[in-house]
């Protein structure tokens, strides 16, 4: 069995050359590993209401795995709402050979189990505690310190809680093999995008993964969307990576107060985005804190306010509020 694991394709119609890029690198991965399976773990949308073009372009996709069996998760960015109801428009494509996982399921044929996203993170808890033993889970959520190395802002769920091999999506970067019960000898993957989904993800690394037996290989896509960063001055040393005809990029150029012309006749990439860097450092701001009030909203601004205000509640009535407010403070 050759499982491809690929997850958070975020489709998304609403950047010009973004889908349609999208499409072509999910496409070309299905084609080049021609895997016996597939499983997307979540976050097949970029938004809760998905576009018509969106919706088609994930048709696009499920009918490029031809008979293949292809399980897709439950992602937060696939949810209606955040109810945990298992609303999806991915159910539209629930069939034959495609199986839509809007509540956790387990596959026992293959020894998985299969954890969409829930917003209630004691429900994942408890889905995890009940995997059997030796089964691998796919999941839709993160855990603490996948964010950041501290923890904090982050997820309730500790490695602590992962008792099997886990895969998950919803996490952008890349993780790979964190140990979760060191009793049963579990790991847990965060595998990341397949592509950048915006500027601040410039330069991440992207993957997807082969499964086959025990074994796990991650893979770079040869193509899709990319978002690169560069300085202006950096442009003319980098073009052979900025130009690089397999992928479509999308490319931002800080311009600093030492300009350096943009060489726009030597880039070949589909859009270019330039923003100006601060003219002066954070250091060069003042400090000054003025120890009085410089400007305060007294009665008779308040009062002036009132009066040529266009409502129904009689000026007294107002004006007795924001004394009873001046009376709280």
């Amino acid at each position: 069995m050759r499982t491809l694991l690929i997850t958070d394709l975020h489709l998304n119609s609403k950047v010009p050359g973004v889908l349609a890029s999208q499409v072509k690198c999910v496409k070309n991965i299905i084609r080049e590993e021609k895997p016996t399976d597939i499983i997307i773990m979540g976050d097949v949308f970029m938004h809760r209401k998905p576009s018509p073009s969106e919706l088609l372009a994930c048709k696009e996709i499920l009918e490029s795995a031809g008979d293949k069996p292809v399980v897709v998760l439950r992602g937060n960015h696939d949810s209606e709402t955040k109810a945990d109801d298992g609303v999806t428009a991915l159910s539209v494509f629930d069939g034959q050979n495609i199986k839509i996982v809007t509540q956790t399921f387990t596959d026992e044929s293959k020894k998985r189990v299969f954890i969409p996203h829930y917003e209630n993170e004691e429900h994942i808890i408890y889905q995890l505690e009940m995997a059997p033993e030796s089964y691998t889970v796919f999941g839709h959520f993160g855990y603490a310190g996948c964010l950041n190395s501290v923890g904090d802002a982050d997820f309730s769920l500790g490695l602590r809680h992962f008792g099997n091999t886990t895969y998950l999506g919803h996490i952008h970067g890349f993780r790979q093999g964190q140990g979760g019960l060191r009793e049963t000898g579990s790991t847990v993957t965060c595998l990341g995008t397949p592509y950048t989904t915006n500027f601040g993800e410039a330069f991440k690394d992207c993957f997807y993964a082969i499964l086959e037996g025990d074994k796990v290989e991650y893979k770079r896509p040869l193509s899709g969307p990319r978002h690169l960063v560069y300085n202006a001055h950096q442009l003319e040393d980098n073009l052979d990576e900025i130009n690089d005809p397999r992928f479509t990029t999308f490319l931002r150029v800080i311009v600093d107060v030492d300009h350096f012309p943009i060489p726009y006749e030597k880039l070949n990439v589909h859009s270019v985005d330039v923003k100006y860097s601060p003219v002066f450092n954070e250091e060069d701001l003042s400090s000054y804190k003025p120890d009085r009030d410089l400007f305060a909203i007294n009665e008779m601004i308040i009062s002036d306010y009132v009066e040529q205000a266009n409502s129904t509640i009689p000026a007294e009535t107002l004006m007795e509020g924001y004394r009873l407010l001046q009376d709280e403070n």
